[in-house]
């Protein structure tokens, strides 16, 4: 059953310094400790909750937030991004709020590029699968600490780093389904608090996951008056 969950959280701001796309065949790995006999957490955790609402972490401070309303909500959040692949969700966790936006991070002298959203909670919590798929990485992979990534097929991928860990079972092509616990938030590789760091790649491109296939915002203005309209044509009566 998917749940509404609407709620304001407040942390603190968690960041990661992952950037600039595909990481090299990292240089640590993680031990690979095999799962304790029984049923896993995995197993009996609640599916992904459908978030109406996702709340900027203390009040907005963060970077490329973009508008929030005056009890800290993102304006432009939508629970689904439609992709090639079919929906994704935008907020693939159980419980966060939105510290880092997708976009350039400081000045254009010494700034850098963030490829995806940071969803904090300093608490934790699991991270769910954003659409069905298969597991094409699983691992520890340098400064994205443990990560995993789904290919949803279409040319489209879903990445999920700084995991506190992941489930054992989830090796290079097993299945997943769509909202499906994978792993739990953390802060592993280079990160300053727990959270999520959470790419889409569509064919070969990043994008925005919070804006992906939004409809355009159109500013409407009002009609000109009719003065203006006469004095336009006087202005081109003389020329």
């Amino acid at each position: 059953m998917v749940r509404t969950i609407a709620f304001v959280l407040v942390a603190g701001l968690a960041g990661c310094a992952s950037s600039g796309g595909y990481s090299p065949a990292p240089i640590y790995r993680a031990p690979i400790v095999a799962p304790p006999p029984g049923p896993s957490i995995y197993d009996t955790a609640p599916r992904a909750p459908l978030h109406g609402q996702l709340f900027a972490c203390n009040g907005g401070g963060g970077s490329n937030i973009g508008e929030i309303s005056y009890d800290g909500a993102v304006i432009l959040y939508a629970p689904y991004m439609n992709t090639p692949a079919g929906e994704l969700l935008r907020n693939p966790t159980e419980v966060a709020c939105l510290s880092s936006g997708f976009g350039w991070r400081g000045t254009l002298g010494s700034g850098r590029q963030h490829n995806g959203l940071d969803l904090a909670n300093r608490a934790g919590g699991f991270i769910y699968a954003a659409g069905p798929g298969r597991i094409s990485y699983a691992d520890y992979r340098g400064g994205y600490g443990n990560t995993i990534e789904i290919d949803h097929g279409n040319g489209v991928r879903s990445l999920y780093a700084h995991m506190s860990e992941f489930d054992q079972r989830l090796v290079r092509g097993a299945p997943v389904y769509a909202g499906q616990p994978i792993g739990r938030m953390g802060m592993t590789g280079n990160a300053t608090g727990v959270h999520l760091h959470y790419e889409v790649w569509i064919e070969g491109l990043l994008v925005d996951p919070l804006h992906y296939g939004r409809p355009p915002t159109y500013v409407s203005a009002p009609p000109p008056e009719d003065s203006f309209l006469d004095e336009m044509e006087a202005a081109l009566d003389d020329k």
